[in-house]
């Protein structure tokens, strides 16, 4: 294979022929010392024989180098912003998309393992280590977390969490927050940011107003919420929520209601739990404030705690009920008859108050927090 000068070794053999010349050696001795033909001797000679024409073809040399290093530069940036558009339009975080992202850019782009892990910022040595094996405990973990997430769509990690420390297949596992909350990214579920709670101020309502429960069925809150079935007719949810177990008492669709209806409603839960609240609490409906509810408190010792009017955050557990019953259940379903309504409302009376844990009850349900009230309180109740 033939030999390639740098324009300066040419330069330098072409002087160190010229001196050989000009002390009388024969032109066959020189050629051969400086081991090239005779042909590229005189070419050499025609190129860099002068001092000019050397400096000059040397310049040339060094613009058409600095130019293709433009060039290539110039290439690579560009190639690597089409990579960063089509790989990895938004910030790569984890090891494994990291290194799907090099292999599409080397598939895609032709991009060399080198290039494409200087672009994507990927270690070379991480991408060659390869994703660790999954053990059978993560797998089965990953397993439930998906179908927690496929039943309840509207849960976040934190209510997954709690689900699992439930189950007894996972009593004594190692089941942090942390641990879980990445296994649920992994798995591409969704993460819902937690979102500030807002302060809300308003008028004084007063000390009655603003009481704490302190026991179940101490004071129970309640309101309305409405929705429309499909051939457009409005419903009305009335909510029933005991405030210290978070428990839905009675969730009841109707087209209308009256107060005899919200006494008959009221009078079925203190039946079916047994115990007739302290106060109920609600805003200033007409339903509410009608002869009829304020009689039967009256005559069944309950005292009332109206907010005050315009402020619905004095009745924030029923809000948030509302809220929360709207996210989960009504607004993923279409309602056709009163019947489907009522059905939709049982089966979220049940997840709520049995399966869905609470934050503010440390991952209890409702029913279970009454039901651990009432163990430790047993020797009062009696």
């Amino acid at each position: 294979m033939a030999r390639r000068h740098t324009p300066d070794q040419v330069i330098a053999k072409v002087r160190q022929g010229q001196k050989m010349l000009n002390e009388g050696r024969p032109m066959i001795e020189v050629i051969k010392e400086l081991q090239i033909t005779e042909a590229t001797w005189y070419r050499w000679l025609q190129q860099y024989g002068s001092e000019k024409n050397a400096t000059q073809t040397k310049a040339v040399k060094d613009l058409e180098k600095e130019n293709a290093r433009l060039k290539k530069l110039v290439a690579e940036k560009e190639l690597a912003i089409d990579i960063l558009n089509e790989v990895a339009p938004g910030k790569i975080l984890s090891p494994e998309p990291r290194r799907r992202a090099v292999g599409m850019a080397q598939e895609k782009f032709g991009a060399s393992e080198r290039f494409a892990c200087k672009v994507l910022g990927q270690n070379r040595s991480a991408l060659r280590q390869g994703q660790p094996e999954v053990s059978f405990e993560e797998a089965q973990l990953r397993s439930d977390l998906r179908t927690i997430a496929g039943k309840y769509p509207a849960w976040g990690w934190r209510k997954a969490r709690w689900h699992l420390l439930r189950q007894t297949a996972w009593v004594g596992v190692a089941l942090n927050k942390k641990r879980v909350r990445r296994l649920w990214r992994v798995e591409g579920l969704t993460c819902k940011p937690k979102a500030r709670k807002k302060r809300r101020t308003g008028p004084d309502a007063g000390a009655e107003k603003r009481l704490r429960a302190e026991y179940p069925m101490h004071v129970v809150s309640f309101d309305f919420q409405s929705d429309v079935t499909s051939c457009g007719r409005h419903i009305r949810f009335f909510n029933v929520i005991d405030e210290y177990t978070r428990t839905a008492l009675a969730i009841i669709p109707r087209r209308s209601f009256t107060a005899t209806d919200v006494v008959a409603v009221l009078e079925d839960v203190i039946a079916e739990t047994g115990v007739v609240p302290t106060y109920v609490r609600s805003d200033n409906g007409p339903e509410f404030t009608a002869a009829a509810l304020i009689d039967w408190c009256a005559t069944a010792g309950v005292e009332t705690a109206f907010i005050d009017p315009g402020s619905p955050w004095q009745n924030g557990f029923a809000e948030s009920f509302n809220a929360q019953f709207r996210r989960e259940q009504l607004t993923g379903e279409i309602m056709d008859t009163m019947a489907e309504a009522k059905y939709l409302a049982d089966e979220w009376k049940g997840i709520y108050n049995h399966e869905r844990p609470h934050g503010s009850l440390d991952g209890l349900t409702p029913s279970r927090c009454w039901e651990r009230w009432s163990a430790e309180n047993q020797l009062a109740i009696a």
